[in-house]
């Protein structure tokens, strides 16, 4: 990538490192740490995690539609994991592009450029959508303990289909002022001498840039905020009914099976906010102080830290992607009988 398309591309969330006007000893690291941290942290690390998250989540979409998607429950998982799919898709393609010396592959192409609209953003939105279906489900659940005879009526699996396609309508909305300043197109590179595909823009680039990133950042802090909340409120929820049950159980035994399974509950719902609050709150930090600090960012005095920063934020992005078969295997018993089938399981854990 050259320098002027270097710092043109002012909002790009993970740009390849190369060189910049900024000198070493303005930034925090080093252009050689802060590459050997993209080398390690996002193009090794995610690309291995990655390739593992693409399978866990095809193994989901099988096991939820092998269940049947006539649940709201199924239907926002399978959501989810289609979600989970596309960013760890897009972060691969990202990482491809980030290889170190790909321009010297003879492909047509400036790949930070080619990587900035195709991999950069949808990986963003992806995200957030991700993000957001958690949210929901959380709410969900919460409302299917405080209503328990009253939630089927509240919650239909198709009104759950509207609120899924609401959440894809509005985070991918969030992309248009982007979409509509940047584009790709065909341009002479003197310093290659070459006619190369790469990033152009509209006459409305000043008035867009950054922000699409000021709206990433605001969804990711709302979307991670409710997420928060409504685990707390679940949370306090379930040790409410639990302390209701043992105050208005007169069998002892069946007080004790009622308060080991919501003991149960509560755990693996504190796990699935933990998981996600750590993964999480990297991205919505560093949009935050990107959306706020112009040095952090790609053409500012401190690019290196940026690139490595968001390189770490990526990565536990792409953990949170893949885990997910974990606790939902933990989580669902259906899931872990579903799962067990589908890889020829059950009849040994029988014999």
């Amino acid at each position: 990538m050259t320098l002027t398309s270097q710092s043109e591309a002012l909002s790009d969330l993970n740009p390849t490192l190369n060189e910049t006007s900024i000198t070493v000893t303005q930034q925090v690291l080093s252009d050689y740490e802060a590459q050997m941290f993209l080398l390690v942290v996002r193009i090794s690390c995610c690309s291995i995690i990655g390739l593992f998250g693409m399978v866990s989540n095809v193994i989901n979409l099988y096991v939820f539609v092998k269940q049947g998607l006539n649940t709201s429950i199924n239907i926002s998982f399978f959501a989810m994991a289609i979600s989970d799919l596309i960013r760890i898709v897009t972060v691969q393609w990202m990482n491809f592009c980030s290889l170190p010396n790909i321009d010297t592959l003879g492909i047509p192409w400036v790949f930070s450029d080619i990587r900035y609209l195709s991999a950069s953003w949808p990986t963003g939105c992806a995200n957030r959508i991700t993000l957001f279906i958690t949210a929901y489900i959380t709410a969900e659940r919460f409302l299917c303990i405080v209503f328990p005879l009253k939630i089927k009526k509240m919650i239909k699996p198709s009104r759950t289909v509207l609120i899924l396609l609401a959440i894809d309508v509005v985070n991918t909305l969030g992309l248009v002022p982007e979409y509509a300043s940047v584009y790709y197109e065909w341009k002479f590179y003197p310093a290659k001498n070459k006619t190369l595909l790469g990033m152009a823009f509209r006459s409305n680039r000043s008035s867009t840039q950054g922000v699409t990133f000021s709206i990433h950042a605001a969804l990711l802090t709302i979307a991670l905020v409710a997420v928060i909340v409504f685990t707390i409120v679940l949370v306090i929820q379930l040790k409410s009914k639990s302390q209701w049950r043992k105050d208005n159980t007169g069998n002892k035994s069946q007080m004790e099976s009622m308060s080991s399974r919501d003991k149960k509950t509560v755990k693996l719902v504190i796990l699935i906010a933990v998981v996600m609050a750590f993964c999480y709150t990297p991205a919505v930090v560093l949009s935050l102080v990107s959306s706020f600090i112009p040095d952090f960012g790609v053409g500012g005095r401190q690019a290196n830290l940026f690139h490595s920063t968001w390189s770490f934020a990526y990565l536990t992005g792409i953990i949170n992607a893949s885990v997910n078969i974990f606790i939902y295997y933990k989580l669902s018993s259906k899931y872990k009988s579903t799962f067990k089938e589908l890889f020829g399981l059950t009849s040994q854990t029988k014999q």
